[in-house]
């Protein structure tokens, strides 16, 4: 759970080469942007734009970017726009009774579990940075990038943070942003060494503080994790998931506001 998507890791130098250059007069030139989205020979573009409102610009198009580092130490942006997409719907969100059996012996026994959002945003980014170590995208630049996003208000992506909390101790979270109603999971980490079977409990809290929310769907981004579709994801095509994404993205939620701890309870969750 919270693999990484590729690329990762140092470039060769004529690696930037593999991928077309896209710059912010392309993202906002919509000729150029429905090419991209039917052109179905490419998905991964690169970028050195780290401005605040060019990722703005590709998150709110329905691309979900990643980094790399070339040899040299550079940092760039790799925006993808995906040729499918895991999205989760909450009509289709599953819990198997195995599952559920499992929730009911981790929480009943121990009323102590929280789920919170932007409680602590540095502590979730720091604890990906110990889950994921070497094969880690999310550098340096890309937090900065989207911290800034989170403390200014102007951009219509919402950067939040996702905290699983046990009693006062962080054992799980993840990074995403909000555009219009849908979420978008990007990177997290779970503390394997001590809850290693929290990981669906995690992502069946966070789906039920969602839906509870008025957002629309979950975009769970790359379909090729059997565990999104243990949840009831549904795969779509680009086009297709476009659509949809278009449909919503400009589509105000109400309450979605930082939250304090919320214990996490058996029956909310079954």
């Amino acid at each position: 759970m919270y693999s990484q998507a590729e690329p990762a890791g140092a470039w060769k130098p004529e690696y930037k080469n593999m991928y077309p250059y896209i710059s912010f007069s392309d993202i906002n030139n919509q000729q150029e942007l429905d090419c991209i989205y039917h052109n179905l020979n490419e998905n991964y573009y690169i970028s050195d734009n780290w401005s605040p409102e060019m990722y703005d610009a590709l998150a709110y198009s329905g691309f979900i970017c990643v980094s790399a580092k070339d040899l040299f130490n550079n940092d760039y942006l790799i925006p993808e726009i995906q040729t499918s997409y895991a999205v989760l719907h909450w009509t289709n969100l599953h819990v198997s009774r195995r599952l559920r059996q499992h929730i009911k012996k981790m929480l009943l026994p121990d009323n102590a579990f929280f789920i919170s959002i932007n409680n602590d945003m540095n502590a979730v980014f720091e604890g990906i940075k110990q889950y994921h170590q070497k094969s880690n995208w999310l550098c340096n630049r890309y937090i900065t990038l989207l911290k800034t996003m989170h403390r200014q208000a102007n951009y219509k992506q919402k950067i939040i943070s996702v905290e699983l909390w046990h009693q006062h101790h962080l054992i799980g979270g993840e990074i995403g942003y909000l555009t219009g109603s849908i979420y978008t999971s990007l990177t997290g980490f779970l503390d394997k060494n001590n809850y290693s079977h929290f990981g669906k409990i995690q992502m069946i809290a966070l789906a039920d503080l969602l839906k509870n929310s008025g957002v629309s769907f979950w975009n769970m981004g790359h379909p090729y994790m059997q565990y999104k579709f243990d949840l009831g994801a549904r795969e779509y095509s680009r086009l297709d998931f476009l659509n949809l994404w278009l449909k919503y993205r400009n589509k105000k939620i109400q309450g979605f506001l930082d939250t304090k701890k919320i214990k996490l309870l058996y029956y909310d969750l079954i």
